[in-house]
C-alpha cells in the first residue's frame, strides 16, 4: 500500500499545480476580454483560447485530483477523509467540481472560476500543511457513520465555499454598481433582490453601473482590495500558526484583492452573483442540516447522548444558525442585498473558524479529528 499512499501524494501536488496554473490562465483570459459600454464581454482570440485552457488544466486537475484522493481511500483501506488533510482535499475537489459543473457549465459564469479556483488552492494548501501518512483511523472513528455523516459534511462545506466566493464578488461589484448610480444621479435597486426577481419597475431604473462596467475600477479605490484582504490572510495565519506565517500569507491575500478590483467590470451584475449566492446556499443548507443531524445519531451511538455541546457540535450549531438566518433575510424585504449577503459571509467564516481553530485549538471530544 506505500505505493498507493505514493501515488496519492504525487497527485495531490500535480492536481494543485494544475489548479493554479488554470487560476492564472481564469485571470489571463479576464485580461484579454473586451467589455463594451453596454456590459457585453467579447474576448480576444487569445482570450477564447485561454479560456479554453482554463477548462483543460482544471478539468485535468480534477482528474488527477480524483485519482489522488482513490489511491489515498486504497493505501488507507477506508474512506480518504477522516483527517484534516483528506477533509481538506475533498473539500477542494468538491468546490472544483462544483465550479465546473454549475459555475461555469450551468450558469455561464465562467469568469468566477479563477476565483473557485483560488480557493480550491488556499483549502489544498492548508490541507498539504496538516499532511499525515496514510493510515487506519482512531477507534472513535470506526463506524459507519464516517461514511454518512463526513461526506454530507465535507459536500456541504465544499458547497459553501462556492457561495461564499459568489457573496464576497457580489459585495464588491454592488458597492461599485451603488457608487456609480450615485454619481449619476440614477435610483439603484439592481442589487438588492430577494429571492424574487426584479419586477418591471425596477427594471426600469436599472443603474448607470450596468451600461458602464468600465467604470467600476475608477470609483472603487484598490487600496481597500489590498489592505481588507491582506489583513484577514495574516490574522488567519496568525490563529492558525505564528506571526511569521500570517505575515508571509498577507501578500496572498493582497493578489487576490487586486485580482477582484482587476476582475469587477468582468464580473455578472451584481443582481446575478447575489442571486447565485442564494441559490447554492439554499441547494447546501438541507445538506449542512442531514449531516449535523448524523453526527448527532453517532454521537448516540459513541457516546451515549445526542447532543453535549462540544465546541465543534456548538460551532457546527451556531454556523447553521447563520446560514438559516441568511436565508430568512433573504426573505425578508428589509435585508436582502448586502445586509443578507454580510450574515451569509458571517456563516462562512463560523464554518472556517469551527474546521480549523476548533480542530486545531480547542480541545474537545473532536480532537481527534487532526
Amino acid at each position: 500500500m506505500r505505493t498507493m499512499a505514493d501515488l496519492s501524494n504525487t497527485l495531490f501536488f500535480v492536481a494543485l499545480g494544475a489548479y493554479i496554473a488554470a487560476m492564472v490562465a481564469a485571470f489571463f483570459a479576464m485580461a484579454f476580454t473586451r467589455v463594451a459600454v453596454d456590459g457585453r464581454m467579447a474576448p480576444t482570440v487569445t482570450g477564447r483560447r485561454m479560456g479554453v485552457t482554463v477548462t483543460v488544466l482544471a478539468a485535468t486537475g480534477l482528474a488527477a485530483h480524483v485519482g489522488s484522493v482513490v489511491a489515498r481511500g486504497v493505501a488507507a483501506d477506508r474512506v480518504p477523509w477522516a483527517n484534516m488533510y483528506e477533509y481538506s482535499s475533498v473539500m477542494a475537489l468538491v468546490a472544483v467540481a462544483g465550479g465546473l459543473l454549475v459555475v461555469q457549465w450551468r450558469m455561464g459564469f465562467g469568469h468566477l472560476m479563477g476565483f473557485v479556483l483560488a480557493a480550491a488552492v488556499l483549502m489544498m494548501s492548508a490541507g498539504a500543511m496538516l499532511f499525515v501518512p496514510a493510515g487506519p483511523t482512531v477507534p472513535a472513528l470506526e463506524s459507519y457513520w464516517l461514511k454518512i455523516h463526513v461526506t454530507a459534511m465535507v459536500s456541504a462545506s465544499a458547497i459553501f465555499i462556492l457561495a461564499a466566493v459568489a457573496t464576497v464578488l457580489y459585495l464588491a461589484r454592488d458597492a461599485g454598481e451603488r457608487r456609480l448610480a450615485d454619481r449619476s444621479g440614477q435610483r439603484y435597486t439592481a442589487g438588492t433582490v430577494g429571492a424574487a426577481s426584479i419586477d418591471v419597475t425596477e427594471r426600469e431604473h436599472a443603474p448607470a453601473a450596468v451600461s458602464s462596467p468600465l467604470e467600476l475600477r475608477r470609483v472603487l479605490s484598490p487600496v481597500w482590495f489590498v489592505v481588507a484582504p491582506a489583513a484577514f490572510f495574516f490574522v488567519w495565519g496568525l490563529m492558525k500558526y505564528d506571526v511569521v506565517r500570517g505575515t508571509s500569507m498577507a501578500p496572498v491575500g493582497a493578489l487576490l484583492g487586486v485580482a477582484a478590483w482587476y476582475a469587477l467590470p468582468y464580473l455578472p451584475p451584481a443582481a446575478q452573483l447575489d442571486n447565485l449566492a442564494y441559490r447554492i446556499t439554499a441547494f447546501a443548507l438541507p445538506i449542512f442540516t442531514f449531516a449535523i443531524v448524523c453526527g448527532a445519531i453517532w454521537a448516540e451511538e459513541a457516546w451515549g447522548r445526542y447532543w453535549g455541546w462540544d465546541p465543534k457540535e456548538t460551532g457546527s450549531f451556531f454556523t447553521w444558525v447563520l446560514y438559516a438566518a441568511y436565508l430568512h433575510a433573504r426573505a425578508t424585504y428589509g435585508w436582502r442585498g448586502r445586509r443578507a449577503a454580510w450574515v451569509g459571509l458571517s456563516a462562512f467564516v463560523a464554518l472556517m473558524v469551527t474546521y480549523f481553530a476548533v480542530n486545531l485549538v480547542v480541545v474537545g471530544l473532536h480532537s481527534y479529528a487532526t
